[in-house]
């Protein structure tokens, strides 16, 4: 992920065009181990709510970071 991402809007640009290209992302260690990060509702096809909180708060932590590293 902190490789991945510059930040919140990117992270969901990002998977976007990973949903759009039809590619599944997938977190595989760790408390959240098997979200697919793509998920999309059947009917309208819009993200996930769960998915896109949990998307959202990791690119946080990532901007978080990345500040806390340059200062």
């Amino acid at each position: 992920m902190f490789r991945l991402v510059c930040g919140t809007r990117h992270i969901l640009n990002v998977l976007d065009v990973v949903h759009r290209e039809q590619v599944a992302l997938r977190i595989h260690d760790g408390a959240l181990s098997g979200m697919d990060l793509t998920a999309r509702h059947p009917r309208t096809g819009e993200p996930l709510s769960p998915v896109e909180f949990v998307v959202q708060t990791l690119a946080a932590a990532v901007e978080l970071q990345r500040a806390s590293d340059a200062s």
